[in-house]
């Protein structure tokens, strides 16, 4: 090998390459997209998310990511065509005269194209650069730039060379290379980044990549050895090429040696990417081992953990602990071992009790302590340990999608997930990792919500080994080197974090407010420099605000907001009811709030100077603006339950897409766990998720109107599938079943927790029914509650036996189905004032009772919607089997709309809402309540047909088929009914629900953008009686906003005895209501209605539902 050989080709190839028209087509596209989206998604220009910036590695990544992509592609051409053109043309005559090896040729050319492809992408990184200085707020960090090109590009290069080379080489046909190569790409973009962890991704797109400014890369180790296994390969590739291009002659040694040259390196790429499956493999094994030790030990009994002091140091990455505990025997009998548990790689050096040295057996995270307790004994023990903290302990009932999912909403960004940290600079340890001894297992494998909390008395002395800022729960005080944290009240579990932090405080309604944010990170001050004398009362307000509704006063003397690394990650789980980045009086935040939905306090704030006071009420001041951005981060960060976020790859999402694809996922920063779940706990042993259960319930709002608004509009939403769920199986087995989603279980919790209090404040006050459980709470906050309890005191308050309910309500499968008709609103007028009575009637066919919660908005719409509005308190009918009901409601004020929610029901949406838009009728009775009914109502009428979207003689005629790409890239939707999303209409007919549609039990209908009327919905019904029918359409009638929409017509084909007739109407114009389309003459047999997809403008919605024909008369 000739290293002047080599130079002379890499000059001539890459001179070839800088004048080839292929190729300068390709960088100036290349440039111009990687231009065009880091100015339309990552600068300050126009509309960007903050997870996309808030990160200083973040645009060097995303220029890289789509650089990889286009140079791969690109590769695959360029080296293709010149292996071709260098057999038939004279471009590289230069080169072949010349005496040198296959080796000099081969290694000469891939030189020569990898030169001018790193040319390329420093040019394309230094574009990256001016962005990241000037025209975006993400901060600029050198290191990222060089390791993404070194580490993501060269690498992802030297593979997709070689193996063109390679196979053009076998395949000898440059079109067939193409395909087989674009096919690779194609496979590895969809399919392989999404499998094995991502061993087989080249790109290394679904890797963890993202740099933290406190812990670095996430996984560095794992990383290099995926992307040195493709640089190995690539170079392998090279290397057999040589002994495959046919321009000279080998020497059969040189082939031997060339080809067992490729064999090694191929070899050790292999082994490479091996040992990176071999780290999940081995996380795996470990995660089980700890599974089946939880499983073995637990039918063992256990003590009580009544208090705990720990004495910490740290050095390196290795933590020293001395605990002394005190514990009790509260079984009734005696045991002869005590078990501990802790993380599994740190080494018990000793146990003794009094002094005195106690045998003991290590079981991985199980330590078994040979000393014998009786009945009610109190003992102390002291435990010092050492080593490691592994993170494989944690969340080991999460499934492994979940477990080892990257991806965070639709980003493109992956920031790894890291369960603690043990390091010179920073440490984070929280309960989930078992860094301290308890004496419960954290977690049940065999039933998840039969789980024991234990609150215990922490303190905690930590000895640190820099001048570093140590966070914990308690009040802090220091003696000498040796920070103190002593705790009032008995806690749950406690959390350490030790960094560089800065503090900022401040005191509200006695409350100690900190906010412990890393140095050099304070990006959000300069954005609130107007809040300074007011934030304490806007604190206030939104606090006092959320505690009104929730029933709960913050039940600790501080609250700490600390910044951790983005990578530091947590799970929702229901057995639990939280997440860890909520632990007692600490909230842990991501770095720079780069995964809050509403951290881009900049972009806020330009957005509430473009909408202003709202509409006729001109700007509005810095200090309002401030204030709005603020109670918005506040609430929609911390003080909401669930959040909304898009799922997928948003490149993918926009190619093979019809609608915008997004979920509901419950939201990790929630602080309802701070006032609920921290703070009690109720046990039963025979109903075991009693605890998270009324934990879930209390947190409910009894009348939340954006609840109500969610469930009308949420398609076939997780409370439906829960719900769904329930028709068949039992809460008990829902319990146990691991296959339902969190976020659907969590959906069940709400229902049954909801059912359950519907239950009682059918019979008793709501007002009594909430004093008196925030009473109860609150006597025993910060201990362990037995249901029978809780129970006994509510018998002896309302005379109810919540046990009288609770065995059925907890074991039934089934669920009771509602009919609703017949609503309507009759004026009153007793003497000078004018009431309003609100009846309608409802039919339960099943053969189990069910409850409806009824309620009533009153007064008149104002301004913008307000106004005189008010809602009466929520009514709960209890509906039995088999039976009709007439239900009646007294209105002091004009009732607007009435919504009937049918909680746990085979109802889809679960709401029934209808709007009085006109009273015309009186009527001088005004007796309320709920009466027996007959059925007359609900029998079926031969001459008032309604044919809905839900029955057989509906039908889609549909002519836009997917497209080959989309059916092979899209993934199959296991829901029938979508979200509604008219903003991003899709292009098919779509199964949507909600309560604007008409429908028996299932209020659904098909939408579709406006199209060219080759698809089309049919209704067909079969008349009986002969005669003249008028013809009515269901208008859904779904207007967003309070503007006015642009007129949208639909247009109808009605087939009847004088042949066809098409009729328009004006959808935004009519109510939601009938609206008929004409009178026309039927004779017996089928009659047609036909809606054609052509709208009145291109960005119009096409709603089908349902048609009904209601006889006149027999005249012709």
């Amino acid at each position: 090998m000739n290293l002047h050989n080599i130079h002379t080709v890499s000059r001539y190839e890459a001179k070839l390459l800088r004048r080839s028209w292929l190729f300068r087509i390709f960088a100036i596209l290349s440039l111009l997209v990687i231009t065009f989206f880091h100015l339309t998604t990552q600068a300050n220009l126009f509309w960007y998310q903050w997870n996309m910036v808030a990160m200083s590695s973040s645009i060097p990544f995303v220029n890289i990511y789509i650089f990889n992509i286009a140079q791969s592609v690109i590769a695959i051409f360029l080296a293709g065509s010149f292996l071709k053109r260098d057999q038939k043309l004279d471009t590289a005559e230069v080169v072949y005269v010349r005496p040198m090896s296959n080796a000099d040729y081969v290694i000469g050319k891939s030189w020569g194209i990898i030169k001018v492809f790193i040319s390329l992408n420093i040019l394309a990184l230094l574009v990256a650069a001016f962005i990241n200085l000037y025209v975006s707020e993400s901060p600029f960090n050198l290191l990222p730039y060089v390791f993404y090109l070194l580490t993501l590009s060269i690498p992802s290069l030297v593979f997709i060379l070689g193996l063109s080379f390679m196979v053009m080489c076998f395949v000898k046909n440059q079109a067939v290379t193409f395909v087989i190569l674009l096919g690779y790409i194609g496979v590895t973009l969809f399919y392989l980044g999404n499998i094995e962890h991502g061993a087989f991704d080249f790109f290394a797109l679904t890797l963890p990549n993202i740099f933290s400014d406190i812990s670095g890369h996430p996984v560095l180790s794992d990383y290099l050895l995926q992307r040195s296994s493709f640089l190995l390969l690539g170079i392998s590739l090279l290397s057999f090429t040589i002994a495959l291009v046919k321009r000279l002659p080998h020497h059969p040694k040189k082939r031997i040696l060339l080809n067992t040259l490729g064999i090694i390196i191929l070899l050790l790429g292999i082994g490479a990417n091996l040992s990176y499956l071999w780290q999940f493999r081995h996380n795996d094994t470990l995660r089980s081992r700890y599974i089946e030790k939880y499983q073995a030990y637990n039918s063992h009994d256990k003590v009580n953990l009544l208090s705990e002091e720990l004495i910490y140091s740290q050095k390196g990455n290795q933590i020293f602990v001395d605990a002394h505990l005190t514990v009790q025997n509260r079984n009734h009998r005696k045991i002869n071992s005590v078990l501990i548990y802790l993380n599994p790689t740190l080494q018990v050096t000793e146990v003794s009790h009094e002094g005195t040295k106690l045998p003991f057996k290590r079981d991985e995270q199980i330590l078994v302590i040979d000393k014998e307790l009786t009945p009610y004994q109190i003992v102390d023990l002291q435990i010092r340990y050492e080593g490691k903290v592994s993170e494989n302990i944690g969340y080991l009932e999460v499934q492994d999608e979940e477990y080892y999912d990257t991806q965070t909403g639709s980003s493109i960004l992956r920031f790894g997930k890291r369960y603690a940290f043990v390091q010179n600079d920073f440490t984070l340890l929280t309960p989930e990792v078992l860094w301290y001894p308890v004496t419960f297992p954290p977690m049940n494998p065999e039933a998840p919500y039969n789980i024991q909390k234990n609150f215990t008395h922490f303190s905690l002395k930590v000895i640190p080994t820099e001048k570093q800022t140590v966070l914990s729960q308690g009040t802090s005080s220091q003696s000498g080197d040796t920070i103190i944290f002593h705790n009032t009240h008995r806690l749950p579990s406690i959390s350490l974090a030790i960094g560089n932090y800065e503090k900022k405080s401040i005191t509200v309604d006695s409350v100690l407010f900190e906010l412990y944010h890393f140095k050099g990170h304070d990006y959000f001050s300069k954005e609130f420099t107007n809040l300074k004398d007011t934030l304490g009362s806007i604190i206030s307000d939104i606090k006092n605000q959320y505690e009104s509704r929730k029933n709960r006063v913050y039940p600790f003397e501080k609250l700490i907001l600390a910044e951790t690394p983005v990578s530091f990650a947590s799970y929702v789980r229901n057995w639990k009811g939280y997440s860890e980045f909520i632990q007692p009086e600490i909230a842990f935040i991501p770095e720079r709030g780069t995964t809050l939905p509403s951290g881009n306090f900049k972009l806020a704030k330009k957005m509430q100077r473009q909408r202003g006071g709202g509409p006729n009420r001109g700007t509005i001041d810095e200090t309002e603006i401030e204030t709005r951005v603020f109670r918005d981060f506040i609430t929609w960060c911390f003080l909401n339950e669930s959040k909304y976020e898009e799922t997928g790859n948003l490149f993918v999402n926009s190619i093979f897409s019809s609608g915008w694809n997004g979920t509901s996922k419950l939201n990790p920063f929630d602080f309802s766990g701070f006032y609920f779940n921290h703070a009690n706990f109720i046990y039963s042993h025979n109903f075991p998720v009693m605890d998270i259960l009324l934990n879930t319930m209390f947190k409910q709002e009894e009348n939340d109107p954006w609840s109500r608004w969610r469930r009308r509009f949420s398609g076939m939403s997780d409370a439906q599938k829960a719900s769904a769920f329930l028709k068949e199986k039992s809460f008990e087995q829902a319990v146990l079943d691991r296959s339902l989603s969190p976020e659907v279980f969590y959906e069940m919790l709400k229902l049954k927790g909801n059912y359950l209090r519907n239950y009682l404040t059918s019979q008793i006050p709501l007002a009594d029914y909430n004093k008196f459980m925030t009473q109860f709470m609150k006597d025993y906050q910060f201990k362990e509650i037995n249901f029978t309890v809780l129970n006994n005191s509510f018998m002896r308050k309302f005379n109810i036996n919540l046990m009288d309910f609770i065995p059925q309500w907890y074991t039934i499968n089934q669920t009771p189905l509602f009919i609703v008709k017949g609503i309507n609103a009759d004026k009153v007028v007793v003497d000078d004032y004018t009431k309003y009575v609100v009846q309608f009637k409802i039919h339960n066919p099943t053969e189990v009772e069910g409850i409806v919660s009824v309620n009533i908005e009153e007064g008149e719409w104002g301004r913008r919607g307000r106004g005189r509005q008010q809602e009466k308190p929520l009514q709960h009918y209890i509906i039995p089997a088999k039976s009709y009901k007439e239900i009646k409601t007294l209105c002091d004020e004009r009732p607007r709309n009435i919504d009937i929610n049918t909680n746990i029901a085979q109802n889809i949406p679960s709401d029934i809402v209808y709007n009085f838009s006109k009273i015309n009728t009186e009527t001088k009775e005004m007796t309320t309540g709920m009466f027996n009914t007959d059925a007359t109502l609900f029998e079926y009428n031969p001459k008032d047909i309604i044919v809905d979207n839900e029955d057989q003689n509906f039908h889609l005629i549909e002519s836009n088929q997917k497209t080959t790409l989309q059916s092979i890239f899209k993934k199959p939707q296991e829901d029938k009914y979508k979200n509604l999303t008219t903003w991003m209409p899709p292009t098919r007919w779509t199964a949507t629900v909600g309560t604007n549609f008409y429908g028996e039990y299932i209020n659904s209908g098909y939408y579709k953008k406006t199209g060219n009327g080759n698809n089309k919905a049919e209704w067909v019904a079969q008349i009986e009686t002969p005669g003249f029918y008028e013809v009515f359409v269901y208008n859904a009638r779904i207007v967003w906003g309070w503007r006015r929409e642009e007129s949208n017509m639909q247009y109808y084909t009605v087939k009847h005895d004088d042949g066809e007739e098409e009729v328009s109407i004006e959808t935004n114009e009519n109510t939601q209501d009938w609206v008929s389309l004409g009178s026309f003459h039927f004779s017996p047999g089928e009659a047609k209605v036909i809606l054609s997809d052509k709208g009145s403008n291109p960005n119009q919605v096409i709603y089908a539902d349902a048609v009904r024909w209601v006889f006149q008369n027999k005249e012709k």
